[in-house]
């Protein structure tokens, strides 16, 4: 019995030293949290032209360990928060700045800004002189986009002010020794896919190292880095070997990424039909991507890596993103596709 009583004390403990292990911090069990509590004035007008910043804050929403976490603000005209779809955008703005703490020190100028794009508050005649805003905040585990938990909403009270706000979307130069380090806006460009300016997504024919410029001024903020991170006013950032790359970059999360990547023109109109591309070229005097092909009467589009994961289609003046096919004569063209001046569009010039 008493060899028994043992074995069975020893097995107990292995059965908790199990069960201890498997919630490790380093091997956690994550829990999805529901919502979470924030720490905002309900009563109070915040001031957003007197201060330079507001603090707001939040309690930590529970993961069920210590999760670092990484929060975002979000603005709304009401409670009725409605995701992008299609041409149809979200219902609300989501602040540029995100935080690792729940004490948040929000910035003026940035929730100003993103009031007055949310409620389109462009003429000054009509700007008003206080206003509620809807606000929550996401939570994101900061290892992973996944497990998203949205606080209670909170209606606020600001004073916002008028300023003139540009609802063109933000650009990031990319200058370096593939065109001599010049700064007169011929650098290729790559534009902002949110409204707060921190996504942005485009194409370039890079050589051996260059940075991102938010402006043609060095005097204004730069980007370099290295490995995948950026830092503002950082060294050149080095490019794997000269091509024609995607180039990914998130200026929330300080984050680049470079991609060799080709493209190509696929369709009916061509000789490989649907499944093969007649293979583009860069070319340096054009700043475009290039081939001569014959066509016959059809459709075509144009394609990244061979693959339909990305493609372009529409029109050839303003391609866009899965867009439909291209009708095009039968003939013998140059075929130019322009990818890095901050638009996609394409020309089909008949040979003479």
């Amino acid at each position: 019995m008493k060899h028994l009583n043992i074995m069975a004390y020893c097995l107990t403990g292995l059965f908790a030293l199990t069960a201890c292990e498997s919630d490790r911090d380093d091997n956690p069990t994550i829990k999805q949290p529901t919502t979470f509590q924030l720490n905002i004035s309900s009563s109070e007008v915040y001031d957003l032209e007197a201060n330079s910043t507001i603090q707001w804050g939040c309690v930590a929403p529970d993961y069920g360990y210590s999760a670092p976490l990484t929060y975002s603000i979000q603005i709304n005209k009401d409670d009725n928060w409605t995701e992008a779809e299609g041409d149809t955008p979200a219902s609300y703005k989501t602040l540029e700045t995100t935080y690792t703490s729940t004490t948040f020190d929000v910035k003026t100028e940035e929730l100003n800004r993103s009031l007055i794009l949310l409620n389109e508050w462009y003429d000054e005649a009509t700007f008003p002189s206080t206003a509620e805003v809807y606000v929550r905040v996401q939570s994101t585990l900061s290892t992973t986009d996944a497990y998203k938990c949205y606080s209670e909403t909170m209606k606020v009270n600001v004073k916002p002010y008028y300023t003139k706000v540009s609802t063109e979307p933000a650009k990031l130069y990319l200058v370096g020794n593939h065109q001599d380090w010049a700064t007169d806006g011929t650098a290729p460009v790559i534009i902002a896919s949110d409204e707060a300016g921190t996504t942005f997504s485009g194409y370039a024919q890079l050589n051996t190292e260059f940075k991102f410029m938010t402006t043609t001024s060095w005097n204004d903020p730069n980007y370099g880095g290295a490995n995948g991170t950026l830092e503002q006013g950082g060294g050149n950032i080095a490019v794997p070997k000269p091509g024609f790359y995607q180039v990914d970059v998130n200026l929330s999360k300080m984050t680049y990424k470079l991609q060799a990547c080709t493209w190509g023109v696929v369709g009916d109109a061509t000789p490989g039909g649907w499944d093969s591309d007649i293979q583009l070229t860069y070319n340096e005097e054009s700043k475009a991507l290039e081939a001569k092909a014959t066509l016959s009467g059809g459709e075509i589009k144009f394609r990244q890596d061979g693959a339909w994961s990305i493609s372009l289609g529409g029109s050839l003046d303003a391609l866009v993103l899965n867009g439909g096919n291209i009708a095009v004569n039968a003939g013998t063209y140059t075929i130019k596709l322009y990818l890095s001046d901050g638009t996609y569009h394409a020309e089909l010039i008949p040979e003479e």
